[in-house]
């Protein structure tokens, strides 16, 4: 039987209707929605799990350890963002609901403590950004900040075999499609500047000899993300469930 979660609990709530000069506004319709569904579809796991940091999806045992112990959940009053929660729904395939935390799954903070706590060795916060870049692929929710990030950093690393955080910085706010205020650029410049860090453009730092290492470097990624690339199902078309 699936858990009970408030999530499931539907209303729908009528703001100043009024019937035969009577007003009958309020809630009308609560109810729980049937725990009975047939369109439960195990390839959500199987996904999860040929990922790098899905493969200890299956020692998951519903603890609500994880939970229990996460910042976001306890510390912030997020309570919409449950780790055991998520990982349920991929475990027996409830894409329907899963994806209505597309967007609360990226409020990660990487803490680890769910990690340190798991009494079964889950590696929870692996398994929780597995999950969110399945309704990436899906298309149920768009790439996460950090995704972006991770795409800025490889690419600058690549271009020259070093890091140049002046330019990772200007690719990531064009991605992000944000500006930063002169004021503030002026302080993280001067701050770059001090540090001996800030050699970007005609001045930047390049590894010797890199360009044939970049391009050995670039074939095995490739060969990597084809290796991990199984074939995700394609969204549900409607909201189907039985009873």
């Amino acid at each position: 039987m699936p858990i009970v979660e408030k999530s499931l609990v539907r209303v729908d709530r009528t703001e100043k209707l009024e019937l035969e000069g009577i007003d009958v506004s309020g809630d009308w319709n609560t109810f729980l929605r049937s725990r009975v569904w047939t369109d439960l579809d195990v390839k959500v796991a199987d996904w999860v799990r040929a990922q790098p940091g899905g493969d200890t999806i299956d020692r998951c045992w519903q603890c609500g350890t994880c939970t229990a112990g996460c910042c976001m959940h306890t510390d912030f009053g997020l309570t919409e963002f449950n780790p055991r929660y998520f990982i349920y729904l991929a475990q027996i395939g409830y894409e329907e609901e899963l994806r209505r935390y597309a967007h609360t799954i990226w409020r990660c903070v990487s803490c680890n403590k769910c990690v340190e706590r798991c009494p079964k060795g889950v590696k929870v916060e692996e398994v929780v950004h597995t999950i969110g870049s399945y309704l990436e692929r899906t298309g149920a929710a768009p790439e996460s900040p950090a995704d972006r990030f991770d795409r800025a950093y490889t690419e600058n690393l690549l271009n020259r075999g070093i890091l140049d955080e002046a330019a990772l910085f200007r690719t990531y706010e064009r991605l992000e499609g944000r500006k930063t205020p002169t004021r503030e650029l002026l302080r993280m410049g001067l701050a770059l500047f001090t540090s001996g860090r800030l050699r970007t453009g005609p001045f930047a730092h390049r590894t010797r000899g890199w360009g044939k290492m970049r391009e050995v470097l670039r074939a095995r990624l490739e060969e990597e993300t084809r290796q991990r690339r199984v074939p995700v199902p394609k969204p549900p078309v409607g909201a189907g469930g039985g009873r």
